[in-house]
């Protein structure tokens, strides 16, 4: 409960805020008693200073020898002060005037000793029968004085009315004074709600009824504009990745036909090593809108943890070196196993080994290595570069965070690379956190992750050994993209494959037909139909050895990944793919 809402002990009211000015109508002693005993045992229960007033219906010894039943430890809330039980007759000044100012400040002044004692505010009960019929306007002028001071206070107020002394209007005028007042009716209490509280329950449920409306209003809007963005950001990554398809598989074709240690293999390399960067800052660019959403899938197994830091490794070298770092490795015996996504989790891995690349100055140390303990592997990635300030360690795994980086270390990515790790390692019931003595101090990023029994044969995140010795196969490779098509079909060429191209889906079907290949990669947009439909044709022309088909796509989303098999895809690889990988799929889907 919120320290401004305050539990009234009475079930007809309910919980009142701190400031509440309410009344209650009696006839008999009984009446009291069921209102003001649980009204006092709550507040002190609360840590409140109690100040109960008593009526002529009720006086001071009997309200202390009722209360003692509810409350055992009665006189050691009365030795405290925090209690007190004040007869009328001693509180209020004696005869027919009433000092509007001397009453209010005693009210006051009991709750500003509350808060010297340490107890969280006053809780007050006054009768009103000595007034009730002696100066009456003044006193109700007095009750809306008393609205607006307890208003301001921590403090709850519940005046008593002997009913049987008030006429009708005396009842009116009450409730208009108060917020609400209390009235017993067939043995229920109920509540008589002044007009003006009436009015702003009507108004706040008026507005309450609008605010939902703009609300849901806002949801429709911002659900329509995450659509459209997911959708552009699938569009977007498709057209990055088709030029840089070419690009990759260019740079690979001249460094494979330039000599080696060349200016021409060199810029090969370097161009290599580029498009592998934009790459990356694509596939950043698309697992932000995924986590943002929750769509990151996983697919788990055991596998064996060196495996998946070997891959993790291999991932992150180039950068590593460029940057002249050395970097230490320490990995557990093999037989560790976890059960993981093992391309997932070797992502996190080598997110936190480029991590510690960029951010560790040219010539550093970067490191990486795991500890098994307790049926947990802990695995550290530690560099003695920039460091992480203090007030960064917990949001640098926000969306879009990054640390500063000067004009001359510019390429520190989109930001989503942790926000994506911790999203994978939680999946995984693991834990990931950062560590940092501060600037230039070097940081280190510690996961940590169930292992698992090693199945009966061991399964490794490794690549699959590549197979070069295979005879040559028809391979038919279909692209719009000019460039891309061209360089795919030299670079298949150059290892001893019979290519043919087409730049259509139609042309594609005929080609199959008239050729027979043995292996399809194909585009998914195409401009006459799309590679999902020129793979169902294909699949229906009844060739006599069904052509192994391919995907080399840039649509990546894991709807994507699902339309292709259905279209009868056996692999679905992303552009811009490595030129090994599409060989390795060659391999693999040809050699079955």
């Amino acid at each position: 409960m919120s320290d401004t809402i305050r539990a009234s002990g009475i079930d007809a009211v309910g919980d009142i805020p701190w400031g509440s000015h309410f009344c209650q109508f009696y006839r008999e002693e009984q009446d009291l008693v069921e209102t003001l005993v649980p009204f006092f045992t709550t507040g002190l229960a609360a840590n409140e200073s109690c100040l109960w007033v008593t009526s002529k219906a009720l006086d001071a010894d009997k309200a202390k020898s009722l209360l003692s039943r509810a409350v055992p430890d009665l006189n050691g809330y009365l030795r405290s002060g925090q209690l007190e039980v004040v007869s009328i007759s001693d509180w209020y000044q004696a005869g027919n005037g009433f000092e509007q100012d001397e009453v209010l400040a005693s009210w006051l002044e009991r709750e500003a000793r509350s808060h010297e004692q340490g107890f969280a505010g006053l809780r007050l009960t006054g009768d009103t029968s000595w007034v009730e019929r002696s100066g009456w306007d003044d006193f109700m002028a007095y009750e809306s004085r008393v609205n607006g001071a307890f208003n301001r206070r921590k403090l709850v107020a519940l005046c008593t009315y002997c009913l049987d002394n008030c006429s009708p209007s005396d009842v009116l005028d009450v409730c208009r004074h108060h917020q609400f007042a209390l009235a017993r009716r067939d043995g229920d209490w109920e509540l008589l709600e002044s007009s003006s509280l009436k009015v702003a329950k009507d108004r706040l449920l008026r507005m309450n009824g609008e605010l939902e409306e703009r609300v849901a209003a806002r949801t429709a809007a911002l659900n329509q504009a995450l659509h459209a963005r997911d959708e552009f950001l699938a569009m977007l990554g498709h057209e990055l990745r088709n030029p840089l398809a070419p690009i990759r598989s260019a740079a690979e074709l001249i460094q494979t036909a330039a000599p080696a240690g060349s200016a021409i293999a060199d810029s090969a390399a370097v161009l290599t090593r580029q498009a592998g960067h934009l790459t990356r800052l694509v596939n950043d660019l698309l697992d932000a809108a995924r986590v943002t959403q929750g769509q990151i899938q996983i697919e788990r197994a055991p596998v064996s943890l060196a495996g998946i830091i070997d891959t993790a490794v291999e991932q992150s070298r180039a950068l590593i070196d460029q940057r002249g770092h050395s970097l230490s490795v320490g990995v557990p015996g093999r037989a560790v196993h976890v059960h993981a996504d093992a391309t997932r989790l070797a992502q996190v891995f080598g997110n936190l080994l480029n991590n510690a690349a960029k951010y560790t100055p040219d010539g550093g140390e970067v490191s990486i290595g795991a500890q098994v303990r307790d049926g947990m592997a802990t695995i550290r990635v530690t560099d003695n570069g920039t460091g992480i300030p203090a007030p960064m360690l917990d949001s640098i795994f926000d969306l879009f965070t990054q640390l500063p980086r000067s004009l001359a270390r510019s390429d520190g990515g989109l930001g989503v690379g942790l926000t994506l790790a911790r999203r994978i390692v939680d999946m995984h019931e693991g834990t990931i956190s950062a560590e940092s003595a501060g600037s230039d101090q070097g940081s280190t990023f510690t996961v940590r992750i169930p292992v698992c029994e090693a199945p009966g044969q061991a399964r490794s995140a490794a690549p699959e050994p590549r197979h070069t010795g295979l005879p040559g196969r028809r391979i038919l490779v279909v692209d719009d993209n000019g460039d891309a098509r061209e360089m795919m079909a030299s670079l298949i060429s150059l290892h001893g494959h019979e290519v043919s191209t087409a730049e259509d889906g139609a042309s594609a079907v005929e080609q199959a037909r008239l050729l027979a290949p043995d292996l399809v990669i194909m585009d998914i947009g195409l401009p006459d139909m799309d590679g999902y439909e020129a793979a169902r044709r294909i699949r229906s022309l009844g060739l006599s050895t069904a052509p192994r088909l391919v995907a080399l796509t840039g649509y990546g989303q894991p709807s994507d990944l699902a339309l292709a098999q259905a279209a009868g895809f056996d692999a679905h690889l992303l552009k811009p793919a490595a030129f090994e990988d599409v060989m390795a799929t060659v391999v693999r889907l040809t050699a079955q």
